[in-house]
Order: C-alpha cells, then sequence, then structure tokens
C-alpha cells in the first residue's frame, strides 16, 4: 500500500534518474558526485559533502502542507498483473476435459448452448470432482474421471477466471514536498536545480510502487544564498503530490455476465451474456 514514504522513495528516484540519466555508473549531469537523501540533512555529513565539491538533494515533506482530497473510491483499483490459471478446460466435440493442477480461488466456466456454468474451485478438489460438479450443473451432462459429456450440445465454450491480487483505494491525500538542491558553488547549484526542474516537470504524473497513480504538481520555487560563507548554495523545489491510500483486495477476472429480467407477466429468467 502506498503512503507519504512510499512517495518520497518514488521523488528520490526522479530526482537520482535526473541527476544520472545514464546510470550511476557514468557521470551525473553536473559531473561530481550527487547524494540523494529522504529528510533533513545532517549537518556533519552536508559540511562534508560540499567541502568534497559534491551535490545532495534531500526530499522532505512540509509540515502542516497536506491535506485529504478523497472524491471517488472503488472507481480504480490498480492491478499487477493477471496470472495465467492453472486449470485447463480442452473441449473437442461434446466432450470437455478438465486438466492442469489446482489453486483455490481459480473458477472454471463452461459455456454450453449460449448458458453459463461455473464452478469455485476449492483447495482439496481434484480435476475429477470439478469435472464431477460442472457436469453436476448442466442438463444431460454426463462425468467420467475429468472428462465431461454434453448432451445435444450445437455450441460450447470454456474459460477460467483467475483470482487477482489489486490495489483498493481507501483514500487519497496531497502533500507538499521540498526538493532541496545542497551545492558548494552556485554553478552546480544552477546545474542541479535545471535538471531537477525539467525531469519534473516532465512527470504530471508518477506511479507508486503498489501500480497505483499520483498526480505531481509545481508549488514553486525558491533561492537561498544566505550559508554562502559556508559555502552552502540552496534552491528548493515545492511540489504536491496527490496521491492515494490503498490496500490490497483479492478479484476475479470476469468469464461471463448473467442479467436476471423480470417480464410484465412472467416468470423472471437469467441471461447470460
Amino acid at each position: 500500500m502506498a503512503d507519504i514514504s512510499d512517495v518520497i522513495n518514488t521523488l528520490g528516484s526522479l530526482a537520482g534518474a535526473a541527476m544520472y540519466p545514464n546510470g550511476t555508473g557514468q557521470a551525473s549531469v553536473v559531473n561530481t558526485a550527487v547524494v540523494v537523501r529522504s529528510g533533513w540533512p545532517v549537518p556533519q555529513q552536508l559540511k562534508a559533502l560540499m567541502a568534497a565539491g559534491n551535490v545532495m538533494v534531500t526530499i522532505y515533506g512540509m509540515p502542516g502542507m497536506g491535506k485529504n482530497t478523497t472524491r471517488f473510491l472503488g472507481d480504480d483499483d490498480a492491478q499487477a498483473s493477471i496470472p495465467a490459471p492453472q486449470l485447463s478446460l480442452t473441449i473437442s466435440g461434446n466432450q470437455v476435459t478438465v486438466g492442469g493442477s489446482i489453486k483455490a480461488g481459480e473458477a472454471p466456466m463452461l459455456k454450453v448452448n449460449y448458458k453459463s456454468y461455473s464452478y469455485a474451485v476449492q483447495a482439496t478438489d481434484t480435476v475429477s470432482t470439478i469435472a464431477a460438479a460442472l457436469a453436476a450443473l448442466i442438463p444431460g451432462a454426463t462425468v467420467s474421471g475429468p472428462a465431461i459429456t454434453l448432451s445435444n450440445v450445437f455450441d460450447v465454450e470454456g474459460a477460467i477466471s483467475v483470482p487477482v491480487t489489486v490495489q483498493q483505494e481507501i483514500g487519497r491525500q496531497a502533500q507538499v514536498f521540498m526538493i532541496v538542491i545542497w551545492a558548494p558553488t552556485e554553478l552546480l547549484r544552477d546545474a542541479a536545480g535545471h535538471a531537477l526542474e525539467l525531469a519534473f516537470k516532465q512527470q504530471p504524473r508518477i506511479t507508486m510502487p503498489d501500480n497505483t497513480w499520483s498526480r505531481l504538481l509545481y508549488r514553486g520555487v525558491t533561492q537561498t544564498d544566505g550559508s554562502e560563507k559556508q559555502q552552502i548554495y540552496r534552491r528548493n523545489l515545492l511540489y504536491e503530490v496527490e496521491y492515494a491510500l490503498t490496500q490490497p483486495v483479492t478479484e476475479n477476472t470476469v468469464t461471463h455476465l448473467g442479467v436476471n429480467i423480470t417480464p410484465a407477466n412472467g416468470a423472471s429468467f437469467n441471461v447470460n451474456i
């Protein structure tokens, strides 16, 4: 689940990529070492870096500059990837054979003559018990081990629904972060600042570790030369990040849709799509 530490780490990765566009094995854009850290710098560490002619970039969450922006919950769950099903359905004429391995939560579906039948796999199932459970749902079907024989069939299709872990949004908030450039000279500060501003401006949305999107909004820039006697030149970039607080939930992929229709006169019936 994404939280403020995930946002800081993501901003740090973006800053690091801006400073080392060709990777850390190559020279930085300012031709000196650049250290990227979260939080506020330790004075002794900062002094040592400046004395060595290096640059430091820090990412700091501004106190009192956060707000709740929760709006539309449940509309945009994020998924990492859809796994391949462990179970299989092999169709040959009017016979369907259940194969593969067992994974609880999967659901084989057979659409026979345009009507769908499905079964939720349990951990104790075998391919034979799954075939028997499906056959019991289909009128006129018989079963022998993992093989289902259908009667009076003119159309048959099969699919496997698989469980997928998605990140469900339970809240959304915005927080302002200060990305600070610390440099021993004005030239290094300006060069690092230009590269960072360019990189951040090209990222109106950033991806969190849980695969959710966050909005990156420019909030201003300030520059400080007050510590020039200590050979420390600063530039502060302010960015607001609107991000989602998420939790993992398990859902299943859709294999068919069923709609219950109730006519004006007569009993209701289900239409499978």
